[in-house]
């Protein structure tokens, strides 16, 4: 079907005396929130452009007060979309994780929920177009070398917005978009576990702890809450102000980023790495109570989940961790497969802080092997405002003396 929507002007520019301007959307995508941008408009250079980002979003910061971060890690996300330059792919996403506290870039592994605004971006830039009642976009994320499988609601030649499709931690409904993120194993390290075991014992100041690193759209590493002598059921704001459950939990991850190799010993991963490998905290089903005020019971969830997201707990569920999860669940011995007592395959429904997120993975075992034939799930994704964004030069030109770009290129790609 013909689209009868034509591309929309290019906004007006004011020239600012040491202002630099690039157009921007600004989106949700699933529970994250940030800038979507050509690739065309942003500097080839990546620390010319991670000068650029950090400046538009106002950090070094915790408030962002400058720019159009939202002092949040879930708030402070950029996503760069130009044309594939792969036979496979119709488009290309690189993600950008804006530190508040550092001038640094997270380049490493892919964020789920910016990606369900990805589609939308590309369609309403032309990019790809539009056909109704459904657009595909395969879209390569370039931080990984994967290809996800979007399917976008369209009408009238533009991303559909409305719909009853409601997903924890964002309020009201959308239009829904699939996500299809097929064989995802071995995102960063070209391996699903990247230790060649399912779990393995570490020590955290005496104690033992076991822990499973898989590789599944993004590397993250899953301990146990018992392990840390905590239940798994406990909010975003108990688990930041925990500050000896936060030092385990980093802990944790440290020791994840030296199998990796994104760290040199587990005391320096925040520093060279603070997004990948990500954590995550499990538990068996067990009754709570989300931020606000309603209770999710035992019975409709097969997993606790409590992710971290740069150093910070996670209000909800990353989207590449529940894809993660969802795959490790199939992994016999691993302490998500574990904790997972009642699960018996299909769709696995993860309990995190703002609720519940069903994750529709279909993994078949070949001996100690396993084969993701595909790994869905469901987001929504809204334009929130089009136009241009200012930037001051000297605050880019003092960045790029300082930026910092950490990360893991894709194996193999």
């Amino acid at each position: 079907m013909e689209s009868p929507h034509s591309a929309p002007p290019e906004p007006i520019r004011v020239s600012y005396p040491r202002q630099r301007s690039l157009r921007c959307l600004f989106m949700r995508g699933g529970s994250s929130r940030g800038g979507f941008f050509l690739g065309e408009d942003l500097p080839a250079d990546e620390r010319e452009r991670g000068a650029l980002l950090l400046a538009a979003f106002g950090s070094p910061d915790m408030r962002q007060i400058d720019g159009i971060g939202g002092a949040d890690a879930l708030t402070s996300k950029a996503a760069i979309v130009a044309p594939s330059t792969r036979p496979d792919a119709d488009v290309d996403y690189t993600f950008c994780q804006v530190s508040l506290d550092s001038a640094q870039i997270g380049v490493g592994g892919t964020c789920g929920n910016m990606l369900a605004g990805v589609g939308p971006f590309a369609i309403i830039r032309g990019l790809v177009p539009p056909t109704a009642p459904e657009t595909t976009v395969r879209i390569r994320a370039t931080n990984t070398g994967q290809v996800i499988i979007a399917r976008i609601p369209v009408e009238d030649g533009l991303p559909a917005i409305e719909g009853d499709c409601a997903i924890p931690g964002v309020p009201g409904t959308g239009a829904r978009i699939g996500l299809d993120f097929g064989d995802c194993s071995g995102a960063v390290s070209g391996h699903l576990l990247p230790t060649g075991n399912a779990y393995d014992r570490i020590s955290l100041d005496g104690v033992a702890a076991a822990v499973s690193l898989v590789d599944a759209a993004t590397p993250f590493v899953f301990v146990r809450a018992s392990d840390l002598g905590r239940k798994g059921t406990e909010s975003a704001a108990s688990i930041a102000a925990d500050e000896e459950l936060l030092a385990r939990l980093e802990a944790v991850r440290g020791w994840a980023a030296t199998v990796l190799g994104l760290a040199a010993s587990p005391g320096t991963a925040r520093a060279a790495s603070p997004n990948v490998p990500r954590v995550i905290m499990v538990a068996p089903p067990q009754d709570y109570e989300t931020p606000e005020g309603m209770i999710v019971g035992a019975g409709d969830v097969d997993l606790c989940v409590r992710q971290m997201s740069m150093q910070r707990p996670h209000k909800a569920l990353a989207v590449t961790g529940s894809i993660c999860t969802a795959v490790a669940a199939a992994v016999a011995g691993s302490v998500i497969a574990e904790s997972a007592l009642g699960w018996r395959g299909g769709p696995i429904r993860l309990g995190h802080p703002a609720g519940v997120l069903r994750v529709n993975a279909d993994i078949a075992a070949e001996g100690e092997k396993f084969h993701i034939r595909s790994a869905e799930v469901e987001r929504t994704a809204r334009p929130i405002m089009d136009g241009v964004l200012y930037v001051p030069a000297a605050k880019i030109e003092a960045l790029a003396r300082v930026v910092t770009i950490s990360g893991a290129k894709p194996a193999g790609d």
